[in-house]
């Protein structure tokens, strides 16, 4: 998938230095994640579904990265195989350009070749934008885990945060 300005492609490991440092400016805001730091390449390609990790490449400078996204499973039990829990990650430059959307469209596409039936996105009740975004592509808030845990880190550190969850079902395998 490609606009005038970004083309997404699966990451390589080459990129994770930059997947890693866009990350960790999610980590820096306190409203993207619980973790406190950017996993290893190694724990990442092992945690993620690795093809479902796709990254924007700036065409105007094709070394540089505008963003991903990548799904892991929501459980180690089999019968939840088909679900996956998304995450994705944008690069403040890439703000505006319809980056987010092309990756999350393209996760979803590929989750749906991947025979996969649910995509659920875990957004803190204060990241406004992740919300909207999800929402645009046919996510529904179907919840929220209340105190689920309490931040170390950020304006909010030492607060038990909530964490609203969405839902997209994709078609069931079989139909």
């Amino acid at each position: 998938m490609a606009d005038a300005t970004f083309t997404l492609r699966p990451i390589r490991p080459e990129d994770y230095l930059q997947v890693r440092a866009i990350y960790e400016r999610g980590l820096e805001s306190g409203h993207a994640t619980y973790e406190t730091q950017a996993p290893t390449w190694e724990q990442f390609s092992r945690d993620k579904i690795l093809e479902t990790v796709f990254v924007a490449v700036d065409n105007a400078d094709p070394g540089k990265l505008l963003g991903w996204v990548a799904a892991a499973p929501i459980s180690t039990r089999a019968v939840f195989h088909g679900v996956v829990e998304n995450s994705i990650y944008i690069h403040p430059d890439a703000r505006g350009r319809g980056v987010a959307g092309a990756l999350l469209d393209k996760l979803v596409e590929v989750c749906r070749d991947l025979h996969k039936w649910g995509i659920h996105a875990w957004v803190f009740p204060e990241n406004e934008g992740s919300a909207a975004l999800h929402r645009s592509r046919g996510f529904e808030k179907v919840g929220t885990y209340h105190h689920l845990a309490k931040m170390t880190y950020g304006d909010m550190a030492g607060q038990w945060r909530d964490t609203d969850i969405y839902e997209l079902l994709l078609p069931k395998p079989g139909e």
